[in-house]
């Protein structure tokens, strides 16, 4: 049987990674498992979770990433690949605090092409229905992350209509973001 090592081992070979600096944190047996039992009680417990519950809680790979992130002793958490959505998002959520700049959270997803080539995809399947304004900046988010990576941003928004070809609510709101965001980022174009 393959262990939670052999596995993230295996899995960073298939992907022909370099990660060799990078430590690697199995949450069976770090050291800080008990300070993140104890934190994470001392986050959700006026929202219902005893200690007990939060013991059983941590053994989540969701949770115990978004507890490493929210102390600082990761910078980062890659997920969702094995879970689904909310189970994904919502440790994350409960978690890790928003930044203060930050009005709406937003997905981020980061694309490898097979040439190597990096890309910055935000997306907004934690808001329904974002206005223009939360629109613009879920599309200026991922462009500060694609500058931490040495990745020259540009933007685009994708919608049901071709440069105006429809003139609907969803197509305006649309186009309304874009013009908000060529005055916040004008050299994203």
């Amino acid at each position: 049987m393959i262990g939670n090592r052999e596995r993230i081992h295996a899995k960073i070979a298939e992907l022909q990674l370099h990660l060799e600096d990078v430590p690697v944190v199995d949450r069976a047996i770090s050291p800080r498992l008990a300070y993140y039992i104890e934190e994470l009680y001392k986050i959700r417990q006026r929202k219902g979770v005893a200690r007990k519950e939060a013991e059983e809680l941590i053994v989540s790979p969701n949770v115990f990433g978004s507890m490493l992130v929210h102390l600082g002793d990761a910078g980062a958490m890659i997920s969702g690949l094995t879970h689904h959505y909310p189970d994904t998002i919502r440790p994350a959520l409960q978690i890790i605090a928003m930044r203060k700049v930050v009005g709406k959270v937003s997905g981020l997803y980061l694309l490898l092409s097979p040439c190597g080539k990096l890309y910055f995809l935000a997306d907004c399947p934690v808001n329904i229905e974002p206005t223009s304004e939360e629109l613009a900046e879920i599309a200026i988010c991922p462009t500060e992350m694609a500058r931490r990576f040495d990745v020259e941003p540009s933007a685009a928004f994708l919608s049901f209509s071709n440069f105006g070809s429809t003139q609907h609510p969803s197509a305006e709101k649309m186009k309304k973001a874009v013009e908000i965001v060529r005055q916040w980022e004008p050299n994203l174009w």
